[in-house]
């Protein structure tokens, strides 16, 4: 695609829609279906902040959206095990990881017999950087998404993933997405995979020459109610009173973390707003009756909910921003488009919890489990049962991976080893249930937590025992292994749904994750992807 804005262009058109005033509410007719579907997933985003701190947010963001469209506080997540990639396949699936088979971020491969990360792919190379690592691609995902199926049903609209991560914009996009960008933390560029394309449009090497990550990065993170100097403003100084006036110095996280440090402050949401924008007018988003689809991930809030709590200054600070963002991305989509054609939903991956530090002051039960004293001890407790021998394959996502190989050398029962382990694991303090992979092979649990657990399980790709935490218990941090296990008890979620023949109400019902595509789907009068488990929302639209 030939650049069709300079970098210049594209400053001064970020500006003007920024700036432009919304449009009046006067009567607009929809198309018969939208043009544009916005689908924005907020890592870590809790129901409770829009009864809670509704006073923060601005008239055009959040509040907006509350006021004119759809809104559900109780949307819920129906497995146990909860992780960016696996949630977002889910949202755009709209099936459990059971039947999507995206259980992790990585998982034991049983033929290389080593970790595989869910969207490693040797056979592509990434776009735009120099770099002699492999890329990305969603073949490990096993279910077709959203945008699959409008591709299937009119090869003409355009499907497209944004995100700082690369597991929220390829799962979000899926397999015939015309494209999905991530940011390279090491070379702070937007990139891809040559698995979508053979080089990077010119659009987004201009974008990329705009150098704003180092722009953001220059500036400290200060409460909104201080300049960058430290000195008090009005902005929210009467609605949002500090404990502490807090000041992260940027420039020194970049020199600690290279380029990954933009997406643990609200810079890096900022960033993905004015990609996700000129994304949009590069690509000629909904400019036709062919309806596309672009997903858009902010992560900031999911990248700090171990280092704040869900009501800290930081936190609500980011949230605060993020209003302003999703106000700015709704003025500029009725500039561009036309909320009236354009069928926006927001909802997230995971709800932040409480950190450890506020359940001990409150004296509510919690703890940490380490994965690695466990592992180890199992290791030792297998040497002495069955001989001395590599009993554990691994670890990841906390599930076993049991040595098979070795098990049937040895002539023992794969299922009597997977009970023993399960009998010896539940032992531990903090271990709720540690469940035998033949459990779920042989029995349908139709509900409950067994449900959850079986709803998780893939057949060729779970460990041979999956273990759950009690409630408050999470995973000892220090361990390298369990910096990735993002175990998730807080499943309910908020959704919205705002723009094209959205009627305004509160959906009081519980609602399922799941549920968002057949919605869709039927929107667009097209058959769910195949695989989809969720049941359309009724009554959203006359």
């Amino acid at each position: 695609m030939n650049t069709k804005y300079t970098i210049l262009g594209f400053l001064l058109i970020i500006s003007s829609f920024i700036k432009v005033s919304a449009q009046t509410d006067a009567f607009k007719k929809p198309s018969n279906q939208p043009k544009l579907i916005v689908g924005i997933t907020i890592d870590h985003l809790r129901s409770d902040y829009f009864n809670k701190y509704s006073y923060l947010f601005s008239n055009g963001g959040f509040n907006k959206i509350i006021q004119k469209g759809a809104f559900s506080s109780n949307t819920q997540y129906n497995y146990q095990y909860s992780q960016t990639g696996v949630d977002h396949a889910t949202i755009f699936t709209g099936t459990p990881p059971a039947y999507h088979g995206i259980i992790s971020h990585a998982w034991f491969n049983r033929i290389s017999e080593s970790p595989e990360a869910a969207t490693y792919d040797k056979r592509y190379r990434k776009l735009g950087v120099v770099d002699t690592i492999a890329s990305k691609s969603p073949h490990k995902l096993l279910a077709p998404t959203l945008g699959d199926i409008m591709k299937l049903n009119n090869p003409n609209s355009r499907v497209i993933g944004v995100a700082l991560n690369n597991e929220a914009a390829i799962y979000s996009a899926g397999h015939s997405a015309d494209a999905a960008y991530w940011l390279d933390g090491t070379q702070g560029k937007f990139t891809s995979s040559s698995y979508y394309q053979e080089t990077l449009f010119n659009w987004v090497n201009d974008f990329n020459a705009t150098d704003l990550p180092n722009k953001y990065l220059d500036k400290p993170w200060v409460p909104k109610t201080l300049d960058d100097n430290g000195n008090s403003t009005d902005i929210i100084k009467a609605k949002l009173k500090l404990t502490d006036h807090f000041y992260y110095d940027l420039k020194k996280e970049k020199k600690k973390f290279g380029y990954h440090a933009i997406k643990n402050y609200p810079a890096g949401n900022l960033l993905i707003k004015d990609f996700a924008v000129t994304t949009i007018i590069n690509e000629n988003l909904g400019k036709d009756d062919d309806c596309d689809l672009i997903t858009i991930n902010f992560s900031c809030l999911g990248n700090n909910h171990r280092n704040f709590s869900p009501y800290s200054d930081e936190m609500l600070d980011c949230i605060t921003r993020l209003d302003e963002n999703i106000a700015d991305l709704i003025t500029f989509l009725d500039e561009q488009v036309g909320m009236e054609n354009v069928l926006l939903f927001i909802t997230a991956d995971q709800a932040a919890s409480f950190l450890q530090s506020d359940l001990e002051k409150q004296r509510i039960p919690h703890g940490y489990f380490s994965s690695y004293n466990a592992v180890a001890l199992l290791k030792s407790y297998f040497n002495v049962t069955y001989g001395a021998g590599q009993w554990i394959s691994g670890y990841d996502a906390q599930q076993i991976f049991l040595n098979r190989k070795l098990i049937e050398d040895k002539k023992l029962s794969l299922e009597d080893v997977q009970i023993k382990a399960a009998k010896f694991l539940v032992q531990f303090s903090g271990v709720s249930k540690a469940v035998p992979a033949q459990n779920f092979i042989q029995t349908n649990f139709s509900h409950g937590v067994m449900n959850k657990i079986q709803r998780s399980f893939n057949h060729k790709r779970s460990g041979d025992v999956i273990i759950t935490l009690e409630p408050g218990w999470v995973n000892q941090i220090k361990d390298e292994r369990d910096l990735v296990a993002q175990y998730s008890q807080s499943r309910r979620v908020p959704l919205f749904l705002y723009g094209w023949k959205i009627k305004n109400q509160q959906l009081n019902q519980q609602l399922d994750i799941e549920d968002i595509v057949p919605t869709l789907s039927t929107f667009l009068k097209i058959t769910p992807p195949a695989g989809c488990m969720g049941n359309p929302i009724k009554g959203l639209i006359d």
